[in-house]
């Protein structure tokens, strides 16, 4: 069998993180991510065999774009000054541009309740959220703890999902 295609995996995962934000998990099927792309039937199974490892591949893609965002947060270097309007930046692209994303990760967190599996990417994805907030914080000179960083991330994940999901909040 030929390596996989990484372009096309990607543009599978991201088919299936807007299916996951528009229809939720029940709607997140290989089907639906093949018609989703214009792929021929079978496509999507042959790059994510199973379901789990469907929404694995989201998680990982999900992951790889936000962490670049997060990244990408932290140049040119930070100071204080820019540290809070580099994070409110931040909670205005997850509720703007990369709103697909933020509600394909809720769904995520919710299904991973009951996928153990899953359950375990998300929380590899939460530790890794916190330790790169804790990087940001430390390139602006500002000292963090552990359980601030992750009081921080907790409070955004929290801002973003209910401002996400109640119409007029922002």
């Amino acid at each position: 069998m030929p390596p996989a295609n990484t372009a096309r995996r990607n543009r599978l995962a991201d088919a299936a993180m807007e299916i996951l934000a528009g229809h939720g998990a029940h709607g997140l099927t290989h089907r639906a991510v093949d018609t989703a792309t214009g792929e021929p039937p079978g496509t999507t199974s042959r790059y994510f065999r199973t379901r789990d490892a469907l929404f694995l591949g989201v998680v990982e893609r999900a992951r790889e774009q936000h962490f670049d965002d997060l990244r990408q947060a932290a140049f040119p270097a930070l100071d204080k000054a820019a540290l809070g309007e580099r994070l409110s930046a931040i909670v205005l692209n997850a509720l703007t541009v990369n709103r697909s994303r933020h509600l394909a990760m809720a769904e995520l967190f919710l299904e991973a309740t009951r996928r153990p599996g899953l359950r375990q990417a998300m929380t590899e994805t939460r530790a890794s959220q916190i330790q790169l907030i804790s990087n940001l914080h430390q390139a602006a000179g500002v000292e963090i703890s552990q359980q601030e960083a992750t009081l921080l991330v907790a409070t955004i994940t929290g801002l973003v999902l209910v401002a996400l999901t109640t119409p007029g909040v922002l």
